[in-house]
């Protein structure tokens, strides 16, 4: 399926817990809570091995998240966030940003 034909209807998308560790992590890294829902709904889904589910913001979700909602700084500072949730219960295990 191509980014282009996707259809994200965010309000689909419930409210995801958050551990104490990825509380501290999203705010020592300045990444706000209400985010979180973009990137799990645009972002690049997989598996990390270890009973987590990564999803990153590429370039190609970055591009698919200003079609739907149009280009602003809000959008632009999602590049390369990450979050990692339990794929057990959905709770956000971590989030940050990825390093190049």
């Amino acid at each position: 399926m191509t980014s282009s034909s996707r259809y994200y209807d965010l309000s689909s998308v419930r409210k995801k817990e958050m551990s104490r560790h990825a509380a501290k992590r999203a705010s020592q890294r300045g990444i706000s809570a209400v985010c979180l829902p973009l990137v799990v709904a645009f972002g690049e889904k997989e598996f990390d091995g270890r009973g987590g589910v990564r999803y990153l913001m590429t370039a190609e979700s970055i591009a698919s998240l200003r079609r739907a909602v149009g280009s602003t700084q809000q959008v632009d500072a999602l590049v390369g966030v990450y979050a990692v949730l339990s794929a057990e219960d959905q709770t956000v295990i971590t989030i940050g940003h990825r390093h190049s």
